[in-house]
C-alpha cells in the first residue's frame, strides 16, 4: 500500500461513518489543512514524522480504525520509498567518456573575447564624444511608501468560539487606564495528557461518543457545551485539565475509572 492509498483508506473510513473533515478537526484538534494533506497522501506538508504518527493515530481512532495498524502502514510506505530511491541510484551506471583535450582552444578563445570587448569599448567612447549631453531630468516626487498590512495570526478551530476583543480607549492625560475585559470562552474544554498507555471512551454532552487507544505522550483536547463522561482503562495514566483547571488523579495506575465532568464543576 502506497501513502496515497493510505490516505484514501482513511478517507473512505471517514465517509463510511458519514463524517465531514470539520467533524474530525473539531474533535481531534487537528488542523483541517493537515487532514486534507493526510487524505491526499501528501505527508510532506505535515511538520515532521513524530507529528504525522500522532495525527494518524488520532485520526484512525476517530473513524474506528486501529491507530497502531495505520502507523505501521505509514512506516512501511516510508521504507518502500527509501528502498526504491536507493535501488535507482545503485542501478544507474555512470557514463564514462574519453577525456577531450580542450586546452588548446582556451587561449585562442580568450584572445578573441578580449578583442571583441576592446572593440565595443572603443566604439562606445567615440559615440559618447559625438552625442550631445541629454537634458537633466527633474527628479519626480516619490510617493510615500505604503506600509505593508499586518499579517493576521492563524486561528485554529480551538479558538473559533472566542468572542471579539474590544480595543481599549485612549487614556487621557493624568487619568487611570481602564482595564479591558478578557474574552470568555463559551462551553467547556477538556485536555488530557497521557503518561501511560490507556483506553478511553468519551461522551460529549450526552450525544457524541468516541473511542481512543491512548499512547504515552499523546495530548488531546475536546470542546463541548456542558459535560464530558469518561471511561478510562488506566485511571492513573492520564493528567486532566478542565476549563484551564488541573484536576486531581482519577484513580490508581492500571485501575479503571468512570468520571463525569460538568460545566458547574469548573466554576
Amino acid at each position: 500500500m502506497s501513502r496515497i492509498e493510505l490516505g484514501l483508506y482513511l478517507r473512505e473510513a471517514r465517509e463510511s461513518k458519514g463524517l465531514q473533515l470539520d467533524d474530525v478537526a473539531a474533535t481531534t484538534r487537528i488542523s483541517k489543512n493537515y487532514l486534507i494533506a493526510i487524505e491526499a497522501g501528501d505527508f510532506e506538508k505535515l511538520p515532521n514524522a513524530a507529528y504525522v504518527k500522532g495525527f494518524l493515530r488520532l485520526y484512525a481512532s476517530f473513524v474506528g480504525l486501529s491507530g497502531d495498524e495505520v502507523v505501521a502502514i505509514y512506516e512501511r510506505t516510508g521504507d518502500q520509498a527509501k528502498e526504491a530511491e536507493e535501488g535507482n541510484s545503485s542501478t544507474s551506471t555512470p557514463y564514462s567518456a574519453k577525456p577531450v583535450n580542450r586546452g588548446r582552444w582556451i587561449l585562442p578563445l580568450v584572445l578573441l573575447i578580449l578583442v571583441v570587448v576592446a572593440a565595443v569599448f572603443i566604439r562606445e567612447n567615440e559615440e559618447t564624444k559625438v552625442t550631445s549631453p541629454a537634458p537633466a531630468v527633474q527628479p519626480q516626487p516619490v510617493a510615500p511608501a505604503i506600509p505593508p498590512l499586518p499579517i493576521q495570526p492563524a486561528r485554529s478551530s480551538a479558538h473559533s468560539e472566542m468572542g471579539s476583543v474590544s480595543v481599549a480607549p485612549t487614556v487621557p492625560a493624568g487619568g487611570a487606564a481602564p482595564v479591558a475585559a478578557e474574552p470568555r470562552l463559551k462551553g467547556v474544554f477538556l485536555k488530557l495528557k497521557c503518561n501511560q498507555d490507556s483506553s478511553l471512551n468519551i461522551t460529549i454532552d450526552d450525544n457524541v461518543s468516541q473511542h481512543y487507544d491512548l499512547k504515552s505522550g499523546d495530548i488531546i483536547e475536546w470542546k463541548g457545551e456542558n459535560s464530558f463522561a469518561l471511561d478510562l482503562g488506566n485511571a492513573g495514566g492520564v493528567e486532566a485539565e478542565f476549563n484551564g483547571k488541573m484536576l486531581k488523579p482519577f484513580g490508581a495506575a492500571g485501575a479503571p475509572a468512570h468520571v463525569v465532568l460538568k460545566a458547574d464543576d469548573a466554576q
